[in-house]
């Protein structure tokens, strides 16, 4: 009961017309304007002080960027940037391939300084057909591609290169599948 206020305001900011619209943790954050009632127990020499703890504040990133802060800053930039693939392969009992997938996820874990873009590109067959490029090599044919909310979409369609500022830490660039 104590916390009424401030979880209706929550979903009041979440929620509109029965349609979900902000639900990042950073940018709702910003939106409690009530105390919470979380208690601390404070220890000060022998005295033992019960106190209500204050929501801490967060900044959200500029241009409605809500998935990274600003003012980080890493002694050390480090960017890793890890391909799980999992095969699916169904073959009958001659030894013929009836039916074969993979399904991918890019994950990355990002230590950056400042509001960096970063620019991925892909061996895509799309992106070479459109250029009307030939390759020697072989190209890949992506498909029900997912991405994080960083994605640029836009530049992914002119160009089909991933361009995004990436969130701090570990998250799931894109995932996708192959046939």
């Amino acid at each position: 009961r104590d916390n009424f206020v401030m979880i209706y305001e929550l979903l009041d900011e979440m929620m509109d017309f029965g349609y979900p619209q902000f639900t990042e943790t950073g940018i709702l954050k910003e939106y409690i304007t009530q105390q919470g009632y979380k208690l601390k127990i404070l220890e000060d020499d022998d005295n033992i002080q019960n106190k209500a703890a204050a929501p801490t504040d967060t900044i959200t990133g500029q241009g409605g960027i809500t998935w990274r802060k600003t003012g980080i800053r890493y002694r050390k930039n480090e960017v890793f940037l890890d391909v799980v693939e999992s095969i699916n392969l169904l073959v009958n009992a001659n030894g013929e391939t009836l039916h074969s997938e993979i399904q991918g996820i890019l994950k990355m874990k990002t230590h950056l300084s400042g509001m960096p873009e970063l620019k991925l590109g892909l061996n895509d067959k799309i992106l070479f057909e459109n250029t009307g490029k030939r390759t020697k090599g072989r190209t890949v044919d992506l498909e029900d591609i997912k991405f994080h909310q960083c994605v640029k979409l836009n530049r992914f369609e002119s160009d089909r290169t991933i361009s995004f500022i990436p969130p701090d830490g570990e998250f799931d660039l894109m995932s996708y599948r192959l046939n």
